[in-house]
């Protein structure tokens, strides 16, 4: 078995010598590590033992105190003996009282299942604590707690412990690693030795096993190439030494063998030989020149024959222009040296020809390819610049002169950083790399966001490249800068982001912007316990404005509207455009609801100045919903879905400005659930028309009846209007509902109407409904669908009220009505503001009194005057008049007193399905018959 010395083991190369260092380092790296866990574990379970400690001094000694009131001695033995058992952390615990001393646990010190070299090393020792109290009887008790290290240690072990076996494995696994590369590196040094020994011994032939890792390979490569070159040169020293005499002839041989054309001369000029190569390349034989003075190292061009052309190149001096063969032109490198005798005297010179034609040719492909590459720089958009090894400019193409405002003359020799010139607003360069070190850089460099310093102080937004330029064996000689100009590109960039960011027509903060906006201003009021006022805008009768100037005129006042929004808040960013008409502002910092209101009705009164827009004034107003921060904790969404809900309640209240509440808020989902319901309703099929009889009270004939709507509930059964008309009261709900009605009410008509009863049917329109700009154009349609229906036996309620909102428009609309055959009833008359001009406008044929006139009608005597100046008033103006209410006979002789003839209620009859109208019809029929 071979042994080894350290001094052997260091000197077997580098890696061996890295090994105690890197050694050294783990071992260092460990006993750090090891020293700052150990600390840090120790450092916790002491602060762990003194909180242990103070916990059980703290809580245990107020127990004691309660317990020693009452207690016995044994008592209060046993309860600390019951804390050491519930705690096993406590080592042991004392009590005094009075003189009397209680111990539980051992004042002895316990050994931790731990390595004692560990436990010694730690020092941990057990922690002690005092804790006295004075009763109220002036005694004196005293408690104390000690606390073990036992359990620390142990928990310290664990913690240690698995890292020791951790630590162990990667020290194990790197010197592992480290013994396998030194094992590899020592088969390479073994092997290398041994074909030494080998090569040294006089085995020429021993060569080197080409295998393993790729420097093994490489220096068994390495190793068998020189062993070749030496076994040659060996043996080619031996041939010589053993054919000395014979020397002339292989230095013949091997000047043959050289693809070169050689030649020798002699002091006089007589040529002493060429060899194969000069034969061949001149066609001249050696027997033709050997011995024989030539005038000329070689055989001269003549110069009366003519070449074939080529590119004007400049030649060094030992280039020479030689013909080869009849007609071939050779570019070709002269070299010649003297030589010896083995006397020491001159004995002429050795010459040979390098045919450097095809480097001719090469260079002038390269020429081409420059001028080339000169046309093509000169022809592209991007600038170019080429340096030096020295930053000094090369070159520079007609884009990059452009761009720089230097000339080819004025930056051609200069440094770079002199001509390329970056604002210092440009973007740091990669790798903190300057201009005037762009020369240097060996890796490509791509830098974005530069502005570029024109000649003239002008700026050009660039992005550039630098790359070095490498020869053949790869040394850096320079480095080419591509630049080009992104001006035109980064202001699209620029719109584009704007354009994502912002409204198109006013310039505010859009959707998107305004959520972000948003988000950060509820942080910062979150952040400074401040409040914050979201304010939803909404521009009343925008439309209007839009149909009564044009989309211009709109547009031109939404920007006005923008403008004042902007000079109202203190950031111009605050205020935002959600598309239309309805734009928000973030009010910040209100001091409360009551400067929230203030500054809201500014704000309106802001928007509700006339706009001067070019010769028009326009007057317009807004509405608000406000939303308080942070009273409404919610999201930015939820917010702003909060004052669109409260801006609703704003237009609902005529305008101004409405402050969101949480309950309304509750009111109103609950609304739109029930709204939702009634939809489904309509679209189900859930609705029913019953209709109320009208009579000639004195005759007892029937006259028309009343479709009244009622909703045949799946779960609540039949239900009145009362309990849902009202909730679409507001809504194009109601509308639906209305030509649904119209549609059931027609369609009974044509049928009563086939059976022959040609009774009169009275349809409720509701406001909205008979607002409608197309209700003439929807009713001419709806008759035309129902063609045996007569259109004067239809007849529309109105309410008092709704015609009273503009009473113009209803009139119009009436007559509209009335021209297709259609009459009208004023439905709940004396209700509203009535008055004689309205009855005389009103072109409706019939007025109906209302109940609540007909119920007080026979002990209130001023509902008997109005009910007769009702009567009255109708026979004034050529009106047919009707009551509705009639519950008694009473009722009906004290109308007919009053000369009302027609009536309806429930002293006639209720209302009914449509199946049981004619059987009702019959059974009054025979009654009044038999009557």
């Amino acid at each position: 078995m071979r042994h080894y010395s350290i001094k052997t083991w260091l000197t077997r190369g580098t890696y061996p010598r890295l090994f105690l260092p890197i050694l050294a380092i783990i071992v260092a790296v460990t006993l750090v590590r090891y020293h700052l866990m150990f600390s840090a574990e120790l450092q916790e379970a002491i602060e762990h033992q003194r909180a242990q400690v103070q916990v059980t001094g703290h809580y245990l000694l107020p127990l004691l105190v309660r317990a020693s009131a009452n207690g016995t001695h044994a008592e209060l033995q046993a309860m600390l003996e019951a804390e050491l058992g519930f705690n096993p952390e406590i080592q042991s615990l004392q009590w005094s009282q009075r003189g009397t001393v209680l111990q539980a646990g051992t004042s002895g010190f316990a050994h931790a299942q731990v390595p004692l070299w560990f436990e010694q090393f730690a020092a941990l020792k057990p922690l002690s604590g005092d804790f006295a109290q004075q009763l109220p009887d002036g005694t004196n008790v005293q408690l104390v707690v000690v606390v073990g290290n036992v359990q620390v240690l142990e928990q310290v072990w664990r913690t240690i412990g698995a890292q020791m076996h951790i630590s162990a494995m990667n020290i194990f696994t790197i010197l592992f690693l480290l013994t396998l590369l030194l094992r590899a590196n020592a088969r390479m040094l073994s092997r290398l030795n041994t074909a030494t020994e080998a090569f040294r011994a006089g085995a020429l032939h021993a060569r080197m096993a080409e295998k393993g890792t790729l420097e093994m390979r490489a220096v068994a490569q390495a190793f068998n190439s020189m062993a070749e070159q030496i076994q040659g040169l060996v043996q080619s020293l031996q041939t010589t030494q053993a054919e000395l005499e014979e020397q002339l002839h292989f230095t013949r041989q091997l000047i043959n063998a050289l693809p070169l054309p050689v030649f020798v001369r002699g002091t006089d000029g007589t040529c002493l030989g060429v060899n194969q190569a000069w034969e061949t390349f001149f066609n001249t034989p050696a027997q033709a020149v050997v011995g024989v003075p030539l005038s000329s190292d070689f055989v001269a061009l003549p110069h009366e024959r003519a070449g074939r052309e080529r590119r004007v190149l400049s030649r060094k001096d030992n280039e020479v222009l030689v013909k080869a063969g009849t007609y071939d032109l050779r570019e070709m490198v002269y070299f010649k040296a003297p030589f010896t005798l083995t006397d020491g005297s001159v004995g002429g010179s050795i010459g040979a020809l390098v045919d450097i034609t095809e480097r001719k040719l090469a260079q002038e492909a390269l020429l081409e390819e420059k001028e080339r590459a000169v046309v093509t720089l000169s022809s592209i958009a991007d600038g170019v610049i080429t340096t030096d090894l020295h930053g000094h400019i090369d070159s520079l193409n007609e884009a990059a002169q452009f761009l720089t405002g230097y000339t080819e003359q004025q930056a051609l020799g200069r440094r770079l950083s002199e001509v390329f010139q970056l604002d210092t607003k440009s973007q740091a360069l990669p790798q903190g790399v300057r201009v005037d070190q762009l020369h240097q850089t060996q890796t490509a460099v791509h830098a974005i966001n530069q502005l570029l310093l024109h000649h003239s102080g002008e700026r050009y937004a660039i992005e550039f490249t630098a790359a070095p330029i490498r020869q053949s064996h790869g040394t850096a000689r320079g480095c080419v800068l591509v630049f080009r100009d992104v001006t035109e590109t980064r202001d699209l960039q620029q719109k584009i982001s704007w354009q994502a960011r912002h409204d198109a027509l006013t310039g505010l903060n859009n959707r998107d912007a305004l959520a972000e906006r948003l988000t950060h201003a509820l942080y910062q009021a979150r952040q400074d316990g401040g409040m914050l006022s979201v304010c939803l805008l909404d521009l009343d009768h925008f439309q209007d404005i839009n149909d009564r100037h044009g989309n211009w005129a709109g547009d031109r006042l939404l920007k006005e509207v923008a403008l004042r929004l902007q000079g109202f808040v203190q950031d111009p960013a605050d205020a935002a455009r959600l598309g239309g008409d309805e734009f928000v502002v973030l009010l910040r910092g209100p001091s409360g609801e009551a400067e929230v209101q203030s500054r809201t009705l500014a704000l309106l009164e802001c928007l509700a100045q006339p706009y001067a827009i070019d010769d028009l004034l326009i007057h317009s107003s807004a509405s608000a919903g406000v939303v308080l921060f942070p009273q409404d904790n919610a999201s930015p969404d939820t917010l702003l879905r909060h004052a669109d809900q409260a801006m609703y309640q704003a237009k609902q209240a005529g305008r101004g400005f409405h402050i969101f509440d949480a309950q309304q808020d509750q009111e109103v989902q609950t609304h739109y659930t029930q709204l939702a319901r009634l939809a489904i309703a309509v679209h189900q099929g859930e609705f029913r028309l019953h209709y109320q009889p009208k009579v000639h009270m004195r005759t007892g004939e029937i006259v028309g009846v009343e479709a009244l709507l009622r909703w045949q509930h799946p779960e609540q059964g039949l239900l009145a209007p009362g309990g849902f008309l009202p909730l679409m009261e507001h809504t194009d709900l109601v509308v639906e509902t209305g030509e649904w009605v119209l549609h059931q009410a027609l369609a009974q008509l044509q049928t009563w109407v086939s059976q022959g009863q040609r009774w009169v049917v009275s349809v409720n329109i509701a406001a909205r409904h008979f607002h409608r700009a197309d209700f003439v154009d929807r009713l001419r349609a709806l008759l035309a669908c129902y063609p045996q229906a007569p259109a004067h036996l239809l007849e529309l309620e109105i309410l008092e009220s709704a015609v009273l909102q503009d009473i113009q428009h209803m009139r119009q609309v009436m007559q509209g009505c009335q021209a297709l055959g259609v009459c009208f009833a004023l439905d709940d008359f004396g209700t509203g503001f009535s008055s004689l001009s309205y009855l005389k406008r009103l072109p409706a044929e019939t007025i109906k009194i209302d109940r609540m006139f007909v119920e007080g009608l026979l002990d209130d005597p001023e509902d008997r005057t109005l009910v007769g100046a009702i009567v009255a008033l109708a026979k004034a103006f050529d009106r047919a008049v009707i009551a509705e209410g009639v519950e008694t006979s009473a009722q009906a002789s004290k109308l007919l007193e009053l000369g009302c003839e027609l009536g309806q209620g429930y002293g006639i009859a209720r209302p009914m399905p449509a199946a049981d109208m004619l059987p009702w019809a019959a059974r009054r029929s025979t009654n009044r018959a038999e009557a």
